[in-house]
């Protein structure tokens, strides 16, 4: 029973070790390549200008044109955060890990607990000659 209860712990951590690995492959990726978003591409849909009344499009419009710079400075600074992620991704990793080890431990002392209280007790019976 021990056997299949850890079994059941290393399947939970090569799950969790797989999610870890795709999140920061997917930060990285996401991160690396923000710096070369066109920011100067960035404006109200077409769509939405019709729909909205004249005043709220054209403050919109006006705050999307002031935070440009802004957004551009962000996005040149985020290839330099991808390094980050590295150890972000270790220490997640390691949270749970600990969190899932832990897991095992008490749940293999509750196994045991458990087997230890299902034993009859031996009765000593005696020898009638």
């Amino acid at each position: 029973m021990a056997l299949l209860l850890w079994s059941v712990v290393g399947v939970l951590m090569a799950v969790w070790s797989v999610i870890v690995w795709l999140g920061q492959w997917l930060l990285t990726v996401l991160l690396g390549g923000a710096g070369h978003l066109p920011v100067k591409d960035l404006a109200l849909p077409e769509g939405w200008t019709r729909w909205l009344p004249q005043g709220v499009s054209e403050s919109i419009t006006q705050g999307i044109e002031a935070a440009q710079p802004w957004f551009q400075t962000v996005l040149d600074t985020m290839p330099a955060l991808a390094g980050g992620v590295t150890v972000l991704a270790w220490i997640t990793w390691a949270v749970g890990a600990a969190l899932l080890l832990l897991a095992g431990g008490a749940s293999h002392a509750a196994l045991r607990w458990w087997q230890r209280s299902q034993v009859p007790p031996v009765r000593a019976t005696l020898i009638t000659s």
